[in-house]
């Protein structure tokens, strides 16, 4: 990421991957309404984007956990606004037959938050599907993490399942069972996730399927 000016922001994916869907999708969804900096431009790699200035709904709750029960519905609700967005017909649906716009990975670093509100970033695995997938998806990044064996671990593993039950509630958790599955098939072929991580993702969605 680099800062063009005041206003503006560059985006390069190193990969080479074109940036040029993940902007299309962000107008998109920024025409309907929803908090989504504008794109000035797409080429390539390169997404200029407006610049917002705040901080990630996480580093917000490491500063002020008392905020999370709040940032927990915040989220909910932007899951909840996401999926009335009909996502375009072009769009692949990977998680399953559906119209909503899914983001499928909305979750708290992904959030900033401004004087002006919540802005909702970073739109490269965006798809059309059932809105709940993004919910299950949701879950899964912040409910599915290796436990801390250190005292100040613990608590904030305390507060992390806290929170996405808080934001399960929240968002709505319709369809989420049903799609978990699929779901958490996709979130463990992320190449990104380490062995703990996929243990821990899996020990969720089998628990929750198994309740």
């Amino acid at each position: 990421m680099f800062a063009i000016d005041e206003r503006w922001v560059l985006r390069r994916y190193r990969s080479g991957r074109s940036a040029e869907h993940e902007a299309a999708v962000m107008e998109h969804a920024r025409k309907t309404g929803y908090p989504v900096p504008a794109v000035r431009e797409a080429k390539g790699p390169d997404l200029v984007v407006a610049r917002v200035d705040g901080r990630t709904m996480s580093a917000d709750l490491a500063r002020r956990p008392w905020r999370l029960s709040a940032h927990a519905a915040l989220l909910g609700d932007l899951h909840r606004r996401l999926g009335a967005i009909r996502a375009p017909a072009w769009m692949q649906a990977p998680v399953g037959p559906g119209t909503s716009l899914l983001h499928l990975d909305l979750h708290p670093d992904n959030v900033l938050i401004t004087a002006k509100g919540p802005w909702v970033i970073d739109w490269a695995n965006a798809a059309r599907g059932p809105a709940a997938a993004d919910v299950a998806m949701t879950f899964l990044i912040v409910g599915g993490f290796p436990e801390s064996s250190s005292l100040p671990g613990r608590v904030r593993d305390m507060l992390r399942r806290r929170f996405a039950h808080e934001f399960l509630q929240a968002a709505g958790g319709d369809g989420v069972r049903e799609l978990l599955a699929a779901v958490a098939e996709r979130r463990l072929a992320d190449a990104n996730l380490d062995p703990a991580e996929r243990e821990a993702v899996q020990e969720l969605a089998t628990r929750i399927l198994a309740a």
